[in-house]
């Protein structure tokens, strides 16, 4: 794959040339899965590879996910950001107000459209301005197990709502102390997740784009119903977060969780298999309420931003020379492999380490049109999470009724919004 230097007719990062004897410089790269055990060996060969074709210095910090928004802004007061930081799709917006690179006009809108697939490096697009580059790029869908389903008797994979309570109802009855649908039903960041691919599923919306509250609806109500439906029919479980569902299908006890592609990653490292327990994991499109219906997903992917500099950036900087590298095949047919994710570039998944992936092809089979995250996008946005959590786990649990968790949920995702924009 030609690298974005290189389309663009500059000096390659290669050391041999000479680059890092003239720029010898160190740069700071903050990411979430530095401080992650299973995943900070990929960072570490990521670094070394890049340290060894620079010459250059790469200084790693990690922030753990939960707290990377939060250190970011303390490291903004400060002024002591990092040159090139790992985020989250939907932490863009936010960050965007802190004078983040365009990329467009370091390599050129152009080059970037021929080496990135066009549905990850829109994630990284805010009016007209390519703001962040995807490292790695995915979608939050549905995770299957194959080996729990074939004890219960199911020999396809549901494709309706109806066939897909159907199938719970089998691995409830077949498979014992099973929770046949490891839906999040603690903590409003994993419960957000699950209540907005079934709203969207139903029809319905949380927020619009334009910021409008929209949740008080018959469709959003009657996803919140189906979930409760589940519960009470021993269909899900209370007190199950995300590593919860990832451990109970890891030890073959449910069939079913949502999550991003990681998610073979954790199943094959909770099942204590590693790779052979590969074939008992499916991803499948979300379950639409009728046919013909659009299955839905979420976007998701890990991206990378950065702060010049220079005035202004300049594709032969240091931290620029880093994103450059991140784009190449080494990388892009490696980081996201080893985290079980799609590369976001075009030619990494034409790769047969990646195209050849039966897990990975039927990800990018089954999530095709992920949509943004209608919550992650707004400066409120954990105000916004912790308040559909909190109401959505009052219906679950039968504190409130579903109507008047939808209606308490409105009135306070309202008042919020109304605080932001004042």
């Amino acid at each position: 794959m030609k690298r974005l230097t290189k389309a663009l007719g500059t000096v390659a990062v290669i050391g041999s040339m000479g680059i890092g004897a003239v720029h010898a410089q160190d740069l700071s790269f903050m990411g979430y899965s530095y401080a992650e055990e299973t995943a900070r060996p990929s960072v570490e060969k990521i670094i070394s590879g890049f340290e060894a074709a620079s010459g250059l210095k790469v200084e790693p910090i990690g922030s753990a996910w939960g707290d990377m928004q939060k250190n970011l802004f303390l490291r903004a007061r400060s002024k002591t950001l990092p040159d090139v930081v790992q985020i989250s799709e939907r932490w863009l917006p936010t960050f965007s107000a802190l004078g983040l690179v365009d990329y467009n006009e370091v390599f050129g809108a152009e080059t970037l459209s021929e080496i990135y697939a066009p549905e990850a490096l829109a994630m990284g697009q805010i009016d007209g301005k390519q703001l962040a580059l995807p490292l790695m790029s995915g979608s939050i869908g549905m995770v299957a197990n194959k080996a729990v389903l074939d004890q219960a008797g199911i020999a396809d994979m549901p494709t309706t709502i109806e066939e897909f309570e159907a199938a719970l109802v089998a691995v409830r009855d077949n498979v014992p102390n099973s929770v046949p649908y490891a839906m999040a039903t603690i903590n409003p960041n994993s419960i957000l997740l699950d209540y907005m691919i079934w709203t969207w599923t139903f029809g319905g919306r949380i927020i619009d784009d334009e910021g409008k509250v929209v949740v008080d609806s018959p469709e959003s109500r009657a996803a919140l119903e189906f979930m409760v439906g589940l519960m009470s029919d021993r269909l899900a479980a209370p007190e199950v977060d995300r590593p919860d569902a990832r451990r109970l299908l890891a030890q073959n006890v449910s069939a079913f969780y949502i999550d991003a592609p990681q998610s073979r990653s954790f199943l094959r490292s909770f099942s204590g298999q590693g790779e052979a327990f590969d074939v008992n994991i499916q991803p499948i499109a979300v379950p639409v309420a009728n046919e013909g219906d659009e299955s839905k997903s979420i976007q998701w992917g890990h991206m990378i931003i950065s702060f010049a500099q220079s005035n202004p950036p300049v594709a032969d900087d240091a931290n620029m020379k880093f994103v450059n590298y991140l784009a190449d095949d080494a990388v892009q047919t490696q980081f996201p492999v080893e985290l079980s994710a799609l590369p976001g570039t075009l030619a990494a998944r034409q790769n047969p380490a990646i195209a050849d992936d039966a897990y990975l092809s039927a990800w990018a089979e089954f999530n095709q049109t992920p949509v943004m995250n209608e919550i992650g996008i707004w400066d409120n946005g954990a105000e916004l999470t912790q308040i559909i959590g909190e109401e959505v786990q009052a219906a679950l649990l039968g504190q409130k009724s579903s109507d008047d968790a939808i209606a308490s949920m409105a009135g306070r995702l309202q008042a919020s919004m109304d605080k932001l924009a004042n």
